[in-house]
């Protein structure tokens, strides 16, 4: 029996994700003012580069209103407000496929999830969220984006479909693996 491409793709990212995870332990560098100067910067340059990589492909793509989804601008503005000029894109290999792109999209659309879930324990912890705004880009509307980059993943990977599954997958793995590349330079291992 075949799997969901999102059941795929997770379970093929799992490691990956929890490495990438505790190795930048976000919280913890949100702290001071020069870590929350290094993640914005860091993060612009990641969105950017995997943005520029995917944009041709899904810009059209039904459904996805993928210039919506777009945090390099919302990053550049953190930046900004951080006293901070953006950093060039990290370049990372243009996807090969709807499917491969929407593989990395995974990579930052899960990332609003979990930045939202972030943005939650700072606050409660009195951290300053000055310049991090790009950690909730979509506010009360997560949820629904989330579900919407869902719909569009499943109808573009159906689970009879099986290379298009491995594409996905493919372009999730891309995407993690630049993510520990930009945002984990120069961090303990």
């Amino acid at each position: 029996m075949s799997k969901r491409v999102l059941e795929r793709v997770r379970e093929a990212t799992r490691d990956m994700h929890e490495a990438l995870e505790r190795r930048l332990d976000i919280l913890s560098r949100m702290e001071t003012l020069e870590g929350r100067k290094v993640l914005a910067e860091r993060f612009h340059a990641f969105h950017a580069g995997v943005e520029a990589a995917i944009a041709s492909t899904l810009q059209q793509l039904p459904d996805l209103n993928f210039e919506d989804r777009r945090r390099t601008a919302l990053l550049a503005a953190d930046l900004q407000a951080l006293g901070v000029a953006p950093a060039p894109p990290a370049s990372i290999k243009r996807a090969e496929s709807t499917a491969e792109a929407l593989g990395l999209l995974y990579v930052l659309e899960g990332s609003s999830l979990g930045g939202k879930v972030i943005r939650k324990q700072a606050i409660a912890r009195g951290l300053d969220m000055d310049g991090l705004s790009f950690l909730s880009p979509y506010g009360e509307q997560t949820g629904q984006y989330w579900r919407a980059f869902l719909d569009v993943l499943d109808r573009e990977c159906p689970e009879h479909d099986l290379s298009s599954g491995e594409a996905a997958v493919r372009g999730a793995k891309a995407g993690f693996a630049h993510a520990q590349m930009v945002l984990c330079e120069g961090l303990p291992s």
